[in-house]
């Protein structure tokens, strides 16, 4: 059962995630990436629809238009090591804070690979000639790179840590698919230029926006999703230390860019459908506060790095759930992990006509078996692979 204490909190930080109903964004696909400085995108459909649940009016199609033609939002490797989109006009300052230490993640298996700097070094300059004349798909650009003698076939891995190795630089980032192939594109002939804050200010700019979109938060919050080291970390919320208040709680040591407002009576339960790999779920270090260990296990079944779609209410992950798209219709099962309140089903109804909205289908739900790992009426849970 949610801890009632911390009921503030998980208010705080939903409002923070706009995720709650008067703090949705109005805006366009970028500024949905900019409020959460940007949204873990392994998975493109996964990014899709953490612009839905923080977004009004936009569309899985608008999503699509400002990646692949307006270019407004950049698909790169940025916090973690891990791909994300951001805004196009974010791009160049998020590489000059996160290009070192994305090029040292991958620095161990470029050398176990045979990757060594001149073989990088020349790498990258194949690559900029191949892009030069537009996005290629991943095959194209093997093909170039094995024919320059820059790789051998069996190509392997050493493709793709080399091409991680020029997103680090800032030289390539993701472009358009291609059937069913990822392409690459030259991060200066993709995106216009901008001007953006470098070095310390960088640095500054990053801290700044980590406590608006994800506070109330800590230090080691701040560490766990950005994936810099703890040096860098202090340094970053040292320059913005007169901007941060200390939230008040149980918790000490959490911290928001200015004060949060009380939070009032709730009318109504503000529940929320969160994808797969929802920032919300992977901008703090833990998440007992978030749920328990019934929504750990839901969360990372199947093993794999998978962070599986949930069910929010009021901050409380109270269960999973998943959709399915037959013919010109989707269908929506929510599986709770007990009895979710009957005075939810309006909510979960509202959030199912929003998912309707987003893929431009019909959309209706039900309640499917209970995953719920303590309840008396559950289904019997499912054996976990090993490794998960």
């Amino acid at each position: 059962m949610p801890d009632p204490t911390l009921l503030h909190l998980r208010l705080a930080r939903l409002r923070s995630q706009h995720l709650t109903d008067g703090s949705r964004l109005k805006t366009d696909v970028a500024s949905v990436a900019a409020a959460t400085c940007a949204l873990q995108a392994q998975a493109f459909d996964a990014a899709r629809h953490q612009v839905r649940v923080r977004s009004v009016g936009l569309t899985a199609a608008a999503v699509d238009r400002a990646f692949e033609h307006e270019r407004s939002v950049v698909r790169t490797w940025l916090m973690r090591g891990t791909l994300h989109l951001c805004a196009a006009a974010d791009v160049r300052w998020l590489l000059d804070v996160f290009g070192p230490a994305v090029n040292q993640f991958g620095a161990s298996q470029r050398r176990n690979l045979g990757l060594d700097d001149a073989t990088c070094a020349r790498g990258v300059v194949a690559i900029r000639k191949a892009l030069a004349h537009g996005p290629m798909a991943r095959r194209q650009i093997r093909e170039r790179l094995v024919s320059a003698g820059v790789l051998e076939e069996p190509v392997g891995q050493t493709l793709l840590h080399l091409l991680y190795h020029a997103a680090a630089l800032g030289v390539v980032c993701s472009g358009p698919r291609m059937g069913r192939d990822d392409s690459f594109v030259l991060v200066d002939d993709w995106v216009a230029k901008s001007r953006g804050p470098r070095g310390d200010a960088a640095l500054a700019e990053l801290a700044r926006r980590y406590f608006a979109a994800y506070g109330p938060a800590g230090a080691a919050d701040f560490a766990a999703w950005s994936g810099l080291r703890q040096p860098v970390i202090r340094a970053a919320m040292t320059a913005i230390g007169s901007e941060l208040v200390e939230f008040p709680g149980p918790i000490r040591g959490l911290w928001t860019l200015g004060p949060v407002a009380e939070v009032g009576d709730i009318a109504r339960p503000d529940v929320r459908l969160l994808g797969h790999f929802d920032t919300f779920l992977l901008g703090y270090r833990r998440r007992e506060h978030l749920g328990d260990a019934q929504a750990e296990a839901w969360i990372h079944d199947g093993g794999g790095g998978w962070i599986r779609p949930v069910i929010c209410v009021d901050g409380w992950i109270a269960g999973g759930w998943r959709m399915e798209q037959t013919g010109g219709q989707v269908h929506v099962k929510v599986m709770p992990f007990d009895r979710i309140s009957r005075r939810a089903d309006a909510a979960i109804g509202r959030e199912v006509a929003w998912i309707g909205r987003f893929v431009e289908k019909p959309a209706t739900w039900s309640r499917g078996p209970l995953v719920g790992f303590g309840s008396v009426n559950a289904a019997p849970r499912t054996r976990r692979r090993r490794g998960s």
